[in-house]
């Protein structure tokens, strides 16, 4: 795992997005109004919502090469939901060929993601909802393929999910889990995580850089019906008596990347919980969380 130290540099310079006279290096600018389909195409208009994060990167360079975009600087602990292995580790600014590189990956997971831009979707097309709207998170729900719940080589003390996504390989282009901003099917991408076994109680090396700080959730209790974790952090006995079972889940390491547009985190992309994602669901536009550094919608 690369050591997750301290990079020089600073954020100076950097502009809210639609501020008047600042350059936004978020997304490129749509026309407004109702001619907007009219007016740019549907490709474009793809285009344009997934991201262009590399596109973005490369202008930032060229017009500033000593700061860089709020993706690739990080600040913070990972929002206290990173493991121990970074105690006394600080995130930063990235290497140009890092950034770079963890721009192309945003691109084309973000590219990957928007295939099912809503809740329905997902299901539609066979994702498992593992988790149902929780605050800062969202829902997670991943496509499990040919993983069997009863199969009897099935060890909850060391599980292994065989024929699913949930695996020991780390594809920055492809996350496992995708997360929705509530539990109707019309709740939208808000978004998404990589979820990766390791054998060394290690983190994986993960993205370029070294921003990407993972987390684990040691225990996590299943509903034996809906197969929907319904409790983290229970004894064996605990979940056994709420008609659940228990993953013992170690091995398993977690990182979020808030890249979505209207969801992403200036601080910190990688940050584990979003404050935009309340209690009661997704914050309105007026909200206070909009204005520390997050994207308004």
């Amino acid at each position: 795992m690369p050591d997750k130290s301290t990079y020089p540099g600073d954020r100076s310079g950097r502009t809210r997005p639609n501020t008047p006279g600042g350059e936004d290096m978020r997304f490129p600018r749509l026309p407004s109004g109702r001619g907007i389909a009219r007016g740019i195409g549907a490709g474009v208009l793809v285009l344009a919502l997934s991201g262009c994060y590399e596109w973005r990167a490369i202008q930032y360079e060229s017009k500033d090469p000593t700061t860089r975009p709020w993706w690739c600087h990080s600040t913070g602990d990972g929002g206290g939901h990173a493991s121990h292995h970074y105690e006394g580790q600080t995130k930063g600014m990235l290497s140009w060929d890092d950034c770079k590189t963890v721009s192309a990956d945003f691109d084309q997971a973000l590219k990957y993601a928007l295939q099912w831009p809503t809740l329905g979707d997902a299901e539609d097309a066979g994702m498992h909802r593992a988790v149902n709207y929780a605050m800062g998170m969202g829902t997670h729900h991943s496509f499990m393929g040919t993983f069997d719940w009863n199969d009897p080589s099935f060890d909850p003390l060391d599980p292994i999910f065989t024929g699913s996504d949930l695996d020991d390989v780390f594809d920055p282009q492809k996350p496992e889990f995708l997360q929705y901003g509530g539990n109707g099917r019309s709740a939208k991408l808000v978004g998404m995580s990589w979820y990766v076994r390791t054998d060394d109680g290690m983190p994986p090396d993960g993205f370029a850089g070294n921003n990407d700080w993972w987390h684990v959730h040691e225990r996590l209790c299943f509903s034996n019906s809906s197969r929907v974790v319904i409790g983290e952090g229970l004894t064996d006995g605990q979940c056994a008596s709420a008609s659940g079972t228990n993953l013992h889940l170690e091995n398993y390491f977690m990182v979020h990347a808030w890249i979505v547009p209207g969801w992403t985190h200036d601080p910190d992309v990688f940050v584990g919980h979003h404050p935009c994602l309340l209690a009661g669901g997704p914050a309105s536009p007026g909200d206070a969380c909009w204005d520390s550094g997050h994207t308004g919608h």
